[in-house]
């Protein structure tokens, strides 16, 4: 219902603009009700004399803060590219989102502290009906804040607003905690408040450290998705002339904001004027279709020779007895009056540490020719996708 009210064109995701406004909703809607959340609980949290309240009410209040980090981060990255940044700030949000969950693991490091404290000075609660209420109706607040960022998040495919959401569970779980507790408390007349607070707080720096990875994988650089290499894959062997794809590397600067290059084989004998016009025309197409930077190395092969088909197929099959998991690509025959030069890139998994004297050892003990002499030339490659 938000997205429908206030951000213009709310279904255009792929804009800037669009997602700037989806982060500004979501931020002051943030700052509204965690501010009046936080203060409702700040105070029956001072009355009722309970560090899990008060640790709770903080906790809110806090949130108020990643809500404006929240506003701030979508503003920055949705800034054009210049020359000191030619790739864009579109990773503003995951540096937003990494800020928020350090808000959170300090917030659960604080209230641990002050929970130990009060299990070993504990002091006496007042709890009544309107403890209870104010507690219910703080869970139904974040039951309804929480639907709203998973929403918005889903729409524009935000890490910001899915730590939003995640610290947002949270709360709600934390909330509810107390809430049965301060019941038990009520009717037993036992004091388990620093326990509890100190239960909510380790729920809470738990909960941080997962998402510090997971805003940080991002920033890192981590290996793009099963779907995302399909749709890329699949687009490219469309095209004539098109014999097959390698060496696919996805850089990503932010959401929406991918810079891909790859190599693209070709028959040789094709016309190297029309490959290349063709080659220009993927590029194009990809920038218009998907708003992906495509940036193509054009790799012209020998098509339908029996030696080299030969050749190649026996390589494959003795790499394959070697290790099943072994690709190769760019494989090329030179023949010469003495020896012939078997070149190729071998793509080894990063968990293994191949040399090319290992590989090659192994062929020639696999692959005796009859008449000639073969020199393996192996580049090591690795699978980046």
């Amino acid at each position: 219902m938000l997205k429908k009210l206030f951000i213009k064109n709310y279904k255009d995701t792929d804009t800037p603009e669009v997602r700037n406004q989806y982060g500004k909703v979501a931020g002051i809607f943030g700052i509204f009700t965690n501010l009046i959340l936080g203060i409702i609980k700040l105070i029956i949290g001072l009355i009722s004399n309970s560090v899990s309240i008060m640790a709770d009410a903080a906790n809110n209040i806090a949130d108020t803060a990643s809500s404006v980090l929240t506003i701030i981060g979508f503003k920055l990255s949705s800034k054009k590219p210049d020359k000191e940044h030619p790739y864009g700030y579109a990773r503003y949000e995951y540096v937003a989102g990494f800020v928020i969950a350090i808000l959170m693991l300090i917030m659960g490091l604080t209230f641990a502290k002050e929970s130990i404290v009060k299990i070993f000075n504990p002091e006496e609660l007042v709890i009544n009906w309107i403890t209870y209420l104010i507690l219910v109706i703080a869970i139904i607040g974040k039951l309804i804040q929480m639907f709203v960022y998973l929403d918005f998040s889903k729409a524009i495919n935000s890490n910001t607003l899915k730590a939003n959401s995640i610290d947002t569970r949270n709360d709600i779980i934390s909330t509810t905690a107390i809430l049965i507790s301060m019941i038990i408390m009520g009717i037993f007349h036992i004091n388990i408040d620093g326990f509890l607070g100190l239960a909510v707080s380790g729920f809470v720096i738990y909960s941080s450290i997962g998402m510090i990875k997971e805003v940080l994988e991002p920033i890192i650089g981590i290996i793009p998705t099963e779907e995302q290499v399909k749709e890329i894959t699949e687009k490219i062997l469309k095209y004539d002339y098109v014999e097959g794809i390698h060496d696919l590397v996805i850089h990503n600067y932010g959401v929406h904001n991918d810079f891909v290059t790859v190599h693209v084989e070709i028959d040789s004998k094709i016309d190297i004027m029309k490959a290349h016009d063709m080659m220009d025309n993927i590029e194009k197409d990809f920038k218009d279709d998907l708003g992906i930077a495509l940036t193509i190395h054009m790799d012209p092969i020998v098509v339908g020779n029996p030696k080299i088909d030969l050749l190649q197929a026996k390589v494959i099959q003795a790499l394959h007895k070697f290790d099943s998991e072994l690709k190769i690509h760019d494989f090329r025959v030179v023949e010469g009056i003495t020896h012939t030069n078997i070149l190729f890139d071998c793509i080894i998994p990063f968990e293994k540490n191949y040399t090319q004297e290992i590989l090659i050892e192994h062929l020639n003990k696999e692959l005796i020719p009859e008449k000639e002499i073969y020199y393996y030339i192996i580049e090591i490659d690795r699978p980046y996708c």
